[in-house]
This record gives structure tokens, sequence and C-alpha cells, in this order.
């Protein structure tokens, strides 16, 4: 995989020129050490470590960014694929909850949950929030 892209943007600049700009697709979490986000970097980078084992990480890199477990099971998810590794979500209870998730982004996870529900699919606004971006 290349350590950067190269995107070019729709709108030329204000003198007519294209715009081109570089992202960087590396980056090196130490240089991050001393900002708020760090804790998010430790789990995007180790997604093998456990939830206790990312809390011992972040407790021997420095008080400020300790973190309790319900905040690091709640932001894992952001780093891994939906659902649960092994789950099986090909069932037809699934793929018509994502429809109904794909065809209303602009609800709530509770009232997207509500709306399942109203269309006879049992789910809570925990599995909403896990699966509502996966067609994403």
């Amino acid at each position: 995989m290349a350590d950067a892209w190269t995107l070019t943007l729709d709108e030329p600049d204000r003198y007519g020129r294209e715009q081109v700009r570089t992202v960087n697709l590396t980056i090196d979490i130490r240089d991050f050490k001393d900002k708020a986000g760090f804790a998010l970097l430790v789990i995007a980078a180790n997604p093998h470590l456990s939830r206790s084992e990312i809390q011992a990480v972040l407790a021997n890199v420095g008080g400020q960014h300790e973190r309790p477990a319900g905040w690091i099971i709640r932001r894992r998810w952001l780093f891994h694929d939906p659902g649960k590794p092994g789950a099986k979500r090909d069932t037809v209870k699934h793929q018509n909850a994502r429809k109904i998730m794909d065809e209303n982004p602009n609800l709530s996870n509770r009232q997207l949950a509500a709306l399942l529900r109203k269309n006879g699919i049992q789910c809570s606004r925990e599995y909403v929030r896990k699966n509502r971006v996966s067609g994403n």
C-alpha cells in the first residue's frame, strides 16, 4: 500500500488552477503522545489487543491517557469490521434491517431501533449503532 494519496479537488482555486493535495496514510503515533486523541490512535493501531491490554498500555504511557473499560469498548467498533468476528450476518433479518437503515440515514439510533421493531425486527439501539455504518 502506498504511503500517500494524491487528491485532486473538484473546485479550482481562485486563479483557476487545479488544486492537488497529498494525503498521508501513515503516521507515527509517538508524535501524538501528549495529544487528546492519543488513546484513539492506540486503539486503532492495536486491534489485536484486548480491552484490558489497551487499558494497561494507556496507563503505562501516562495518567492523562488512562480510560475506563466502557470508554474503550464504546470506541473499539470504529476500527473493526461491522459485527462481531465470526458472527453470521447474512440472515434475512440482517439484510432487511440494513435495507431499512440505509433508507433512513437521518434517523437517530433510537428512532431506527423503533422503526425496525415496528417492521418486526427485534434489535437494540446498540445493534443499530454497530451496524448502520457497514454499508457506507
